[in-house]
């Protein structure tokens, strides 16, 4: 059986109204406009999907809502941590009968760098259903005394686990957990700024939040490197990386979500505590993408 991640994965963004309401009515024209610009499935609710500001009926909504509109074209990841383990737990339990392809969780929000605890968290989680679970490896609440050995031998123990998010800098260590699983592990990059990295190290996709963005750029960048066109891919990743300096430098959730806006997707901006893109910042965002000189899309 073949991996269920292959290719690049918006990490979705969440609609919202100017109330700051969950506003699935926007989801349909997102999906459809990602869907045709090549992308290969999504991962919604986690980061970028603000899922740890949703409330558990909110974010079954937002997954049924997505599988409706993606009519199993592409996988859909269904990011369940970011909350209590019982509440991520219910949503695991929930996420066959949504119509999710697999679920997905972060390490336990309350006891981050702890492995023990983060394998009971996922433990849980994987076997509150039949569905492929993928730790999303985040780099700030990863246990760094565990090498990638002893990562594995952990997660025999957890149900269903199929792979990884990483979403770390060391990809090293992401190469040897690829190497160590013998290439069985469903291995998955998160930072948009090494896309291309991670696929020379061995990567089967990515999830990113600028490819709700530039879907087009990155797909384009992973098809060239499949390709054998290597310098092309690389190419592509400067381009994407002026992109993501500028959304950085005025806030990249708030970045995403105004140029989704600008585009005819309205999105809304994000909910709080994470701040609205400033006046100022707007108008820095629109000069700066006004001097590049390729598409970004």
């Amino acid at each position: 059986m073949g991996k269920l991640v292959q290719g690049i994965l918006p990490a979705l963004s969440t609609p919202f109204d100017d109330q700051m309401a969950l506003a699935v009515d926007r989801v349909p024209a997102l999906v459809r406009a990602l869907i045709d610009a090549g992308t290969n499935g999504f991962f919604i609710c986690g980061g970028t999907g603000e899922g740890r500001r949703m409330t558990v009926d909110e974010r079954r909504r937002m997954c049924e809502t997505v599988v409706r509109i993606v009519a199993r074209q592409t996988p859909v990841i269904f990011h369940v941590g970011g909350t209590t383990t019982e509440d991520a737990v219910a949503l695991s339990r929930d996420s066959a009968r949504l119509g999710a392809d697999a679920v997905a969780s972060i390490a336990p929000v309350d006891r981050p760098n702890s492995l023990d605890d983060a394998v009971r968290h996922y433990a849980a989680i994987g076997g509150a259903g039949d569905l492929p679970f993928y730790v999303y490896w985040l780099a700030q609440d990863a246990d760094r005394s565990v090498d990638p050995a002893q990562f594995l031998e952990a997660m025999k123990t957890v149900p269903n686990f199929a792979g990884v998010k990483f979403t770390d800098p060391n990809f090293y260590l992401f190469q040897q957990l690829i190497d160590l699983s013998g290439g069985t592990i469903n291995a998955i990059t998160g930072p948009d700024e090494m896309c291309v990295a991670g696929m020379a190290m061995g990567s089967d996709g990515a999830i990113g939040t600028t490819y709700n963005i530039m879907p087009r750029l990155f797909v384009r960048m992973y098809e060239a490197f499949h390709a054998g066109r290597v310098k092309e891919a690389m190419d592509a990743q400067v381009k994407a990386n002026r992109v993501i300096a500028l959304l950085i430098s005025v806030g990249v959730l708030a970045g995403v979500k105004a140029m989704l806006g600008w585009r005819g997707l309205p999105v809304g901006p994000p909910r709080p505590p994470v701040p609205m893109l400033s006046p100022e910042n707007e108008q820095r965002l629109r000069d700066g993408l006004a001097v590049f000189d390729f598409d970004i899309a």
